[in-house]
């Protein structure tokens, strides 16, 4: 903080302690570090005041923030407090269907939501099916929902970008929590780890004994399922000296199952990451990560041993990161920073289990691109009522070899007889680049204390796509890299809302409207083969669409629970942008298969 010379009051209040406010007189540059005591029962008031600052007086708009004690507040499943099922009560989220946690934003798909986990990629979190969420509720502090002014530092998803945070381990004592539910068993720890205190850490995990339940089940075929699944989390904290804090996480999740068939599902995430902030100065801080992400599964058949088979999949990606921010004054708050992901999609194979198998192997080739960034961004405090931010962040992508890609024939579509030539990429060798420009804009203006009008317009870019012919996030989905014939999607957005906090009593009030559009969305033809095909161009198709509808939120204190209101109108359109890869009905004009949807 900057402040003048002089004696002043600091009050400091968090979630979940008590308000604590200590006398300073400033001589000059300094650091203080304030004690707290904990105080469940404040909870309620520290959350009203924290959303009343950032829901009239931010900059940010369609950005949703859920604490922990909020989402406990959602019934629960099995004994289970879902994360990810609460966001579904929130304006511009729905769900793409039962029985599935995943979810869409604003009338995009599902691969366009990013869910970091303290900055780790999580691909697939999900258990069961979509019936459990892979996260962890006891170790989480909240998570924040960005839906349309998006912060600069974020990219590669169109639609939403989700920031599930865990909690820091307590340095005072170990402390620890168990539960047992009809399904699932999970514990918690946290505590400081040697004397001095300075290494924290917290763990949690989860698992289920859900398999006594199926004996119970009527239906004969189904009594022979089996489900297995689990998930872990390590955070590890190590204060190096006031100035430099070393952070370490780790998520690993699990599951495995068989429903009524002779093949066995088998998914998993692994993630590590690796954090280092430094504050160069008390205005100015470095925050340098590098973690691994990587997701898998297989699909294991062996009812029928001529039959049997092995399905494997499996992506990873490098990610290294530098993040700076820093604040001169008041008036301005900057952020700047670089990124680089390294790409390795190992598409799929088909082996054999054994030597009685009549199972053809067959292996497609890995893909490997890399994706580099660079962004700045200002928060400007014009005046008391008028507040700017503008960011610019600018990708490059280039895809590597090894690959083989077909040419083909022009105005005819792409099939196998249209070929006319293929070209072999050694490896490291550039395939295709793309790259491109993303704004961010937007401004706040106070219309008086309690009220504020906000605007917001943004540009972004995903390089990565989700092959899938279903709705909702299948165990068998694939991720597909954008190359010379799946482009990258692009996505615009503009946005405008009203935000207001009448009345003393805690209520707020939202209503924001916006309008999207997207292009090189993938569709597919009918019939489509998406697994194990090494050449997926011929049955995909390039779409764009457009999205606009009106948001409204209430959020209102009700005793001891904070409750919301949430509505949503949205309306949506899709329609081809590549009509060479498409159907040719109606005398020429080119649709999807899957149009009706």
């Amino acid at each position: 903080m900057t402040v003048p010379k002089g004696r002043h009051v600091l009050k400091v209040s968090s979630v979940g302690m008590k308000e604590a406010g200590i006398q300073i007189n400033v001589l000059g540059n300094g650091r203080i570090d304030v004690g707290m005591q904990e105080e469940v029962r404040s909870l309620k008031a520290a959350v009203v005041i924290a959303r009343k600052e950032s829901n009239v007086r931010g900059m940010q708009m369609g950005v949703e923030k859920l604490s922990i004690r909020s989402i406990r507040q959602i019934p629960a499943v099995l004994g289970e407090t879902d994360i990810l099922r609460s966001l579904l009560t929130l304006p511009g989220v729905t769900s793409v269907g039962e029985g599935t946690v995943g979810y869409n934003v604003r009338g995009g798909a599902a691969d366009q939501n990013l869910l970091l986990l303290n900055d780790m990629t999580v691909f697939n979190p999900t258990h069961l099916f979509g019936f459990f969420s892979a996260v962890d509720p006891e170790v989480v502090r909240g998570l924040e929902l960005y839906k349309s002014a998006i912060p600069e530092k974020y990219g590669g998803r169109l639609s939403s970008i989700m920031d599930v945070t865990t909690r820091d381990g307590n340095n005072k004592k170990i402390t620890g929590t168990a539960g047992i539910g009809p399904l699932t068993g999970k514990f918690t720890a946290e505590g400081p780890l040697g004397k001095n205190k300075k290494t924290t850490f917290i763990t949690g995990g989860r698992t289920t004994y859900s398999n006594w339940f199926l004996k119970y089940l009527s239906d004969a075929s189904l009594r022979k399922s089996r489900v297995n699944f689990g998930d872990v989390i390590l955070h590890l904290g190590h204060e190096i000296s006031a100035r430099d804090r070393l952070y370490a996480s780790a998520y690993l999740s699990h599951d495995d199952f068989r429903l009524n068939s002779d093949s066995t599902y088998t998914y998993r995430n692994r993630n590590l990451r690796l954090k280092w902030r430094h504050d160069f100065t008390d205005k100015l801080y470095l925050v340098l990560s590098s973690g691994l992400d990587q997701y898998d599964y297989s699909v294991k058949g062996s009812n029928n041993p001529k039959d049997a088979f092995d399905l494997n999949f499996g992506i990873r990606q490098f990610n290294t990161k530098a993040d700076f921010r820093y604040a001169p004054d008041n008036r301005h708050d900057m952020s700047f920073g670089l990124q680089h992901i390294a790409y390795r999609i190992e598409p799929g194979s088909m082996i054999p289990r054994s030597a009685q198998s009549l199972v053809t192997p067959k292996t497609v080739e890995a893909e490997q691109a890399g994706e580099s960034s660079a962004y700045f961004g200002d928060q400007y405090r014009a005046s008391n009522k008028l507040s700017l931010q503008a960011g610019f962040r600018y990708t490059h992508y280039r895809l590597n070899g090894p690959g083989k890609f077909y040419r083909y024939a022009d105005g005819q579509p792409r099939s196998d007889r249209s070929v006319i030539d293929s070209v072999t990429y050694p490896a490291n060798q550039q395939v295709q680049t793309y790259q491109g420009p993303e704004l961010r804009v937007s401004t706040r203006y106070l219309l008086d204390t309690r009220t504020s009008l906000k605007l917001s317009f943004n540009t972004l870019r995903q390089y990565i796509h989700m092959i899938t012919n279903t709705t909702a996030i299948s165990p068998t989905d694939i991720w597909k890299l954008s190359d010379p014939y799946i482009r990258p999607q692009i996505g615009q957005q503009v946005s405008l809302g009203i935000y207001t906090q009448p009345g003393d009593k805690g209520m707020e009030l939202s209503l924001e409207g916006y309008y999207k559009t997207t292009r090189n969305y993938l569709d597919y033809n009918s019939g489509a083969k998406l697994i194990l095909n090494e050449a997926i161009e011929r049955d995909v198709l390039n779409t764009k669409g457009k999205a606009y509808g009106i948001e409204a939120l209430i959020k209102k204190p009700q005793g001891k629970l904070n409750g919301w209101l949430s509505y949503t109108w949205l309306r949506t359109f899709l329609k081809v942008d590549d009509p060479i890869a498409g159907e040719v009905v109606n005398g020429g004009n080119y649709y999807p298969a899957n149009f009706d949807k």
